[in-house]
């Protein structure tokens, strides 16, 4: 029955193409039919076997090509969700073709996911310094897609990159929105260098950043949120953190100084790579 299920699904879905993909014409009624193929052959297909989840991704990365941006994003999204293995190369070569178009919609959405599944090297290094000269984008867009470049290229190993990237954020005060947005650029390259920062911030006891309770008005220390995203990404991490809550202790102070002392005695801690 699943197998039926998903050959109706991928029928449903191409049956709505145009001219050879996705997009067709753009009125309410097929951008939501297109919308709900979408997320199923996310949401059914995450969890079923390698084949399906195969096939669920090839019709993920043909959305890319949709009319819609707004459904451009959530299929970038979408994709975040599967494990590398189940890009095969055909739709490795899809993404690779659209990084070629720095016009398709969310394009700094796709060059993260490019450098999550490891593919597309040349390009992004073409793009990189095709930024410091194009004139067809704002400073600020090129700024953001030269940065979402160079940390695609630093998840792929890319040394020089990786260091533009800890040295930017190094030179930042320390703050909410540091923790909230720039710490999680650098835990996404999955380079030692970048979570061994992350590590070292653990250790100030300083008050910078607020409390995720509004009715809190008083700072906190930043490392009880940085423990929530190093969670996710290490090995055999000491305590588990629920990512929909966050840190849940009776005692953080005591909970910080257990994070503290399991990596002292792992700095050689083991990085997880195969999720996004």
């Amino acid at each position: 029955m699943k197998r039926f299920y998903f050959i109706l699904l991928i029928i449903f879905c191409y049956g709505a193409t145009t001219a050879g993909n996705i997009g067709g014409n753009d009125d309410e009624k097929n951008t939501l039919a297109r919308q709900e193929t979408y997320y199923l052959a996310y949401k059914k297909n995450t969890g079923e076997s390698p084949a399906q989840r195969n096939a669920a991704v090839k019709l993920l990365v043909n959305g890319i090509a949709d009319t819609n941006g707004g459904l451009v994003g959530q299929v970038l999204e979408y994709l975040q969700a599967f494990p590398i293995t189940d890009f095969d190369t055909e739709s490795q070569s899809i993404i690779i073709g659209h990084l070629t178009n720095p016009h398709t919609p969310h394009y700094e959405d796709l060059v993260l996911l490019a450098g999550y599944v490891g593919i597309g090297r040349d390009e992004l290094n073409h793009q990189y310094f095709s930024q410091n000269e194009s004139k067809n984008v704002s400073k600020n867009v090129s700024t953001m897609r030269k940065w979402n470049i160079a940390l695609a290229l630093a998840r792929m190993g890319d040394k020089e990159k990786l260091n533009y990237c800890l040295q930017k954020i190094k030179k930042a005060p320390m703050n909410s929105n540091i923790v909230g947005y720039a710490l999680p650029n650098l835990i996404y390259t999955r380079q030692k260098p970048a979570l061994d920062y992350c590590v070292e911030l653990l250790y100030s006891d300083e008050k910078l950043c607020r409390s995720p309770n509004p009715e809190i008005s008083e700072t906190i220390n930043c490392a009880y949120r940085i423990i929530e995203q190093l969670a996710q990404v290490i090995v055999g991490f000491p305590i588990q953190v629920n990512p929909s809550i966050g840190l849940e202790t009776d005692d953080y102070p005591k909970t910080l100084q257990f994070v503290r002392d399991w990596f002292k005695a792992n700095p050689e801690y083991t990085i997880k790579t195969d999720t996004y």
